[in-house]
């Protein structure tokens, strides 16, 4: 179907900005002029964000370092938060999205263990497979994949296990939809993805993890609990062989390379973004020719990274 053909989409009550599932354009508005949606295959370059909880005020800071280096579509890395049950967040889901429309940007999001995955799936998917919550804010569902830079694929996988879920309250602030299951594995598919985005990552400093969660009091049946998304993600980097991950979740900056078995002349770079705050590394812009990152503070400052690029084989498509 045309865009021109398309029938008008219904205005959703729960604010003044249509979701456009069908159209993919922005509503009109008097707050602002529609503008052309920018989307994660259109662009050369992909502003990243990692969890955001719900921070307006960080969300608004980042959005406008992003746009002064042309950035115009952000792909944010879980534990969104924006809608959460007990909060007005009609009243913060249309800052955000006047916010982006400001700087005639798009964000789309995977969802972490902090969100509300029953509202999210209340969005009806569009005919590309993602759910609009608004006209320029998008849920990418597990197992969505899309091409990026006109020769990558990126597949989408949130998703992760909350290590204090015995203090949270179901259906209020914790939701057992939050693991990753083997369907959502199986939707992903076995096909070789180049970027694998999600709320989880493969690898990480397990003995570290386990220490600080045991200082902090968590049970051994906590733990392990939380481990589980963990190995199903590496179980989702096993499938599609990525040569890059991305993923938020444990509140500290990672950039390191997980070799796979039976692959040589390519690893896998796990990337792992801090959360929402003044003083951590939230933010990264991802060139789609390359698959190279930038890293930023949400002011703009830029971040070093230790990651040391490995030769590329020939062919640098990993496990083509």
């Amino acid at each position: 179907m045309n865009a021109s053909e398309a029938t008008p989409p219904t205005i959703d009550s729960r604010n003044d900005l249509s979701p456009l599932f069908q159209t993919h354009r922005p509503a009109p508005s008097a707050s602002y002029a529609p503008y052309a949606v920018q989307t994660l295959s259109t662009v050369r370059r992909i502003g990243v964000m990692g969890d955001l909880h719900g921070d307006i005020e960080h969300a608004l800071q980042a959005f406008g370092t992003l746009a002064d280096r042309g950035v115009h579509v952000i792909l944010q890395l879980g534990d969104w938060g924006v809608l959460w049950p007990g909060r007005n967040w009609q009243i913060d889901l249309n800052k955000v999205a006047r916010a982006l429309a400001r700087h005639q940007m798009t964000m789309f999001f995977v969802e972490g263990n902090h969100d509300w995955h029953p509202k999210l799936s209340e969005y009806p998917l569009d005919p590309d497979g993602v759910r609009w919550i608004t006209a320029n804010i998008a849920h990418l569902p597990r197992g969505y994949r899309t091409q990026i830079g006109g020769r990558f694929t990126l597949a989408a996988l949130g998703g992760a296990n909350s290590i204090d879920r015995k203090l949270r309250k179901e259906g209020l602030s914790w939701w057992p939809e939050e693991q990753i299951s083997g369907s959502d594995l199986r939707r992903l598919g076995p096909q070789h993805a180049d970027v694998l985005a999600g709320h989880e990552a493969p690898l990480m400093d397990e003995a570290d993890l386990d220490r600080r969660a045991q200082e902090l009091g968590f049970s051994t049946d906590d733990i392990a609990y939380a481990t589980e998304s963990r190995v199903m993600f590496r179980c989702a980097v096993l499938q599609t062989r990525p040569r890059l991950t991305l993923g938020g979740h444990y509140h500290r900056f990672y950039d390191q390379v997980l070799p796979l078995p039976g692959v040589t002349h390519h690893p896998t770079r796990v990337v792992v973004l801090d959360t929402n705050g003044k003083n951590r590394v939230n933010l990264a812009i991802l060139d789609t020719a390359t698959l190279d990152l930038e890293f930023l503070y949400r002011n703009g400052a830029p971040a070093e990274s230790t990651f040391s690029a490995p030769e590329r084989a020939t062919d640098d498509r990993l496990g083509s």
